[in-house]
């Protein structure tokens, strides 16, 4: 019965631990090569190469060394190539990223060389324990359904746990310090009873498992100034403190920033955000898609005592950073709701003076964020005077602001575009009125309000910030749900910063 439970073990838990890693592949990556859709297919693909190297290897190993202590031996290797990524899978993951670009096909490259080796080895366990457990070909049929299904039931609890339980509740070197303890742990048990003649396998297996064990337990040590980590279903965020500002990063890309002293923003395209008033000074309810710190809406309600924001996030982890480290609180005035933000548009009946868009995970964004089909719903959800915000990081000069600001010209009359100071972004305010104002008008609107609003820059200042746009909008994709080539448009730079100030 104990050598069947062993066996049974090392079917299941290898299973297991291959699909965990292909969904923890994406959290390693996504830090260097953002979260899109080339990410997913080329983790997809070589998980797919690897299952079929694997069982081709597996298959052909297994007809020479029928013995399960044989098998251990694979599964040893394949823990000592996880340990690899526990030392060095994010410096590894950094240093090809810069060599290549950040590219799509870097990430290929990367995935394969980073999660090749490791799941080829684990894929090696099925056509391996057909041919052990083979007595009668006359049932090798059944023998091999049997196995196949519980290999199959040990990657859906893999992939169920990881999805679950371990991205949302534990960093990302415990997760990868567990699943190579475990994997060194199956190796032992299939070396059981074989200690002796595998000495070498052994000794491999119980090193790792003593090098995995701390990694499991314990939270790793951060950098200097990383005060906080978090692997999230949706994003790996960071929280910086150096030179007296906090900084949030979602995949190593900020998405705010606080002076720790007095708690105003510290990034310049948040002190942008007040030029929605030279369009509606009255803006009493706004709607924030893409909480972040918070500081957006902070920043607007210290001067505008009057203003309700409700922000909506697809991440839970997100409200709780931005309370444990960005001042951000609800309140009468401020609430936040967590769900997709189109979803969320869709299932309300309310309508906002002012719907604003930042809605990046890392550098890239939901696609259905973006089509004329979602503007849709923005449109639908404004008061009469009501005006839409958008912010985009990389200003107007690569392909996918371009696109963007395409999409929102085809739905709203007025576009105003205001190019951030001290940074690459631009906001872009959108209307329903069909008259554009002139930049004299604007500035004008500016003085007006300057009388009793204290903005840092004034709204006079940000007024003069109006940028004119020559595209030819002809040659540029407008998004629609159909067609939003979102991941093709963004280009994601090697180690991306927006610029925040004191650091």
């Amino acid at each position: 019965m104990l050598p069947r439970l062993r066996f049974y073990w090392v079917v299941a838990t290898s299973g297991g631990v291959l699909m965990a890693l292909e969904i923890l592949s994406s959290r390693v990556l996504a830090p260097y090569y953002g979260n899109s859709v080339y990410v997913w297919g080329s983790i997809i693909s070589v998980f797919l190469a690897a299952l079929s190297l694997g069982y081709l290897l597996g298959g052909r190993l297994a007809d020479r060394q029928p013995a399960i202590a044989s098998l251990g031996r694979m599964v040893a290797l394949a823990a000592a190539c996880q340990a690899v990524l526990l030392l060095g899978g994010s410096p590894l993951a950094a240093a090809l990223a810069a060599f290549t670009g950040g590219s799509p096909a870097g990430t290929l490259l990367a995935a394969g060389l980073l999660f090749g080796p490791a799941s080829t080895l684990l894929a090696t366990v099925s056509p391996w324990a057909v041919r052990l457990a083979a007595r009668d070909l006359g049932h090798l049929g059944g023998t091999a359904g049997r196995l196949f299904a519980l290999s199959t039931l040990g990657s859906l609890a893999g992939t169920l746990t990881c999805t679950f339980v371990l991205i949302p509740f534990l960093e990302l070197r415990q997760i990868l310090g567990l699943l190579t303890a475990l994997t060194a742990l199956t190796a032992c048990v299939a070396l059981a009873g074989s200690f002796r003649a595998e000495a070498p396998a052994v000794t491999l297996s119980f090193l790792l498992l003593i090098l995995a064990l701390p990694g499991a337990a314990f939270a790793p040590r951060g950098a200097p100034g990383l005060i906080y980590e978090r692997v999230t279903p949706y994003q790996t965020l960071q929280v910086w403190e150096r030179l007296g500002v906090r900084v949030l990063e979602s995949d190593r890309v900020p998405q705010a920033a606080v002076r720790v002293a007095d708690g105003e923003s510290a990034l310049p395209y948040n002190r942008t955000a007040p030029a929605v008033l030279l369009l509606d000074p009255e803006i009493r309810r706004a709607l924030v898609i893409g909480l972040g710190g918070g500081t957006v809406g902070r920043y607007l309600q210290a001067r505008l005592p009057d203003l309700q924001v409700r922000y909506v996030d697809v991440d839970p982890a997100v409200p709780e950073v931005a309370r444990r480290f960005f001042r951000f609180q609800t309140g009468p005035r401020t609430s936040v709701t967590v769900a997709d933000g189109r979803r969320f548009l869709q299932g309300s009946r309310e309508t906002w003076d002012l719907i604003y868009g930042d809605a990046y995970i890392g550098q890239s964004v939901p696609f259905h964020l973006t089509t004329v089909e979602f503007l849709d719903e923005i449109e639908h959800h404004l008061a009469p005077r009501g005006v839409f915000a958008l912010n985009l990081a990389a200003g107007l000069r690569d392909p996918f602001s371009q696109a963007m600001y395409r999409t929102v010209s085809d739905r709203f009359g007025a576009i105003y575009v205001f190019q951030v100071r001290g940074a690459l972004n631009v906001l872009v305010v959108a209307a329903r009125e069909p008259d554009v104002l002139s930049t004299a008008e604007l500035i004008r609107r500016g003085r007006q309000l300057d009388r009793t609003l204290r903005f840092d820059p004034s709204l006079a200042t940000l007024a003069s910030w109006r940028s004119p746009v020559a595209l030819e909008t002809s040659k540029i994709p407008l998004l629609r749900d159909e067609f939003a080539p979102v991941d093709r448009l963004i280009r994601l730079g090697v180690g991306a910063r927006l610029p925040v100030a004191g650091r």
